[in-house]
């Protein structure tokens, strides 16, 4: 009896063992590609590719949230041969240079029949339910080349176009992706933008102020309202963007003083400024910033400190790094011992404001505001101003390594 059942316990025992080896997908290990090639020949199967690197995250979040589910492993195993390649080391190295026109970032993941054809390309994480569906369209037939065919024979619908982009987008396709993107909005009248459906495929990608599309929504907020958009998201894109393209032309501004450039920027700004009178959320913030970025490209240094300390005065400014700037270009151009402590003690003050509310990593302005007293001639003062820096600096070097950074 006591043999009987030491017996079945060794049965169960290996049983257990062989089922928890079957679970998630069986890979070979960088194993050598000609072996690999021979394996999917007698097995007649494809082959799914799992190209990654030792430092790469969502490699790690692939192997260890993806490819060990059960779902997944019992998918690939039947169907595919699967190998998984350290592309920075042999054979991975091998392999990535035979196939680097389909492996430009990490994690890829390719499916390759045995006469080493590309059939599918998967570029990046994404939920296994998705990759998935991607690998079944690849033996569906439903490749990237295919779409490219579709499209180019004409299909608009939009349950197509969405599953193009999706393509595209899973593919690592980024300048492919935004080309057909702007083709379909081209393509489509501005008030299809109200149909849900279309506005999910496209909407994401409406970004430059000055075009129609934007324009359209930006007039018709009511209409996208009463179709049951959310109209705090909807502003929140428009401003967004509008933020995007006032940056861009701040910081252009710091870094230029060609004539043709900042006379760009300035009418850059101008358009901008039309835009930001309209009733949208965070406009009136953004359209303080493009007033004083207007006195700043024509240096109307007189106007630009009045709007600085009126629209500062009302909480309109709250980006530091900028208001150093603006600072310390009226620092640079003045003459004037009583205005530049002035301009030094205003950014100082906003320095120990920043300072004051926050108890993260605060910008460091320091250096700017010595440089006024620097120019007053009060070189103690300067000094003093300069360790106070240093201070803050060692400070947001504790912290950042506190937590890791």
């Amino acid at each position: 009896m006591l043999k009987k059942i030491l017996l079945l316990g060794t049965i169960l025992f290996f049983s257990f063992i062989l089922h928890a080896q079957e679970k998630g997908v069986q890979f070979m290990d960088n194993t050598p590609w000609e072996n690999v090639i021979q394996k999917a020949k007698e097995q007649n199967k494809w082959i799914f590719v799992d190209c990654y690197t030792s430092w790469c995250g969502p490699c790690k979040m692939l192997a260890t949230d993806v490819f060990t589910r059960d779902d997944v492993g019992l998918f690939l195993n039947d169907k595919f041969v699967n190998v998984k390649y350290d592309v920075e080391k042999d054979p991975g190295l091998d392999f990535a240079k035979k196939y680097r026109n389909q492996i430009t970032a990490f994690p890829t993941m390719l499916m390759i029949t045995p006469d080493e054809k590309v059939m599918q390309r998967i570029v990046g994480y994404y939920p296994a339910e998705e990759i998935l569906q991607a690998i079944q369209y690849g033996i569906e037939g439903k490749t990237l080349q295919s779409l490219e065919k579709e499209y180019n024979a004409g299909n608009r619908e939009i349950k197509f176009i969405k599953t193009y982009l999706d393509f595209l987008g899973k593919s690592g396709e980024d300048k492919k992706w935004e080309q057909i993107t702007r083709e379909y909005l081209d393509y489509i009248p501005l008030d299809s933008l109200l149909n849900k459906d279309i506005w999910d495929v496209v909407g994401i990608h409406i970004k430059d102020p000055t075009s129609k599309e934007f324009q359209f929504v930006l007039h018709n907020l009511n209409k996208f309202h009463a179709k049951k958009f959310n109209r705090y998201e909807l502003e929140w894109q428009l401003s967004l963007n509008i933020y995007y393209q006032l940056r861009d032309i701040i910081s252009t501004g710091f870094k230029t003083e060609n004539k043709d450039t900042l006379h760009t920027l300035l009418e850059k700004t101008n358009e901008l400024e039309t835009i930001l009178r309209n009733p949208v959320n965070r406009f009136p913030e953004y359209l303080a910033y493009a007033r004083i970025t207007n006195c700043y490209l024509n240096q109307d240094f007189k106007q630009l400190w009045n709007l600085l300390k009126h629209l500062d005065a009302h909480g309109l400014i709250d980006n530091m790094n900028w208001k150093a700037q603006w600072i310390e270009a009226l620092i640079d151009h003045s003459n004037s011992k009583s205005e530049i402590k002035q301009y030094a003690d205003f950014l100082y003050q906003s320095q120990k404001a920043e300072e004051k509310k926050s108890d993260w990593v605060v910008e460091n302005h320091y250096k700017t505001i010595a440089k006024g007293y620097a120019k007053l001639k009060n070189k103690k003062k300067a000094e003093g101003l300069i360790q106070i820096g240093q201070t803050l600096e060692k400070r947001n070097r504790e912290l950042l390594k506190n937590f890791g950074l």
